[in-house]
């Protein structure tokens, strides 16, 4: 990219869908997973399941998908 080249921001709407998309597995398999397998509390499931998707969303799930946009829109 070019320093006179402007990046325009995702659209909202876009944004929002693949943050659902990307949630839907993740919270329908991890917190049953967690609870399994590490705690049966409540408040330790919901803590580790958080700290667990939060930064799949953040950093490999939506980046992963607006790099994947970005290479089919070439």
């Amino acid at each position: 990219m070019n320093s006179n080249q402007k990046r325009t921001p995702p659209n909202r709407h876009l944004v929002a869908f693949f943050t659902f998309i990307s949630l839907l597995p993740l919270v329908y398999y991890v917190p049953p997973w967690i609870s399994q397998n590490v705690s049966s509390n409540r408040l330790v499931v919901t803590f580790i399941t958080v700290a667990v998707i939060v930064p799949i969303i953040s950093y490999i799930a939506l980046p992963g998908l607006f790099w994947l946009l970005h290479i089919i829109k070439r």
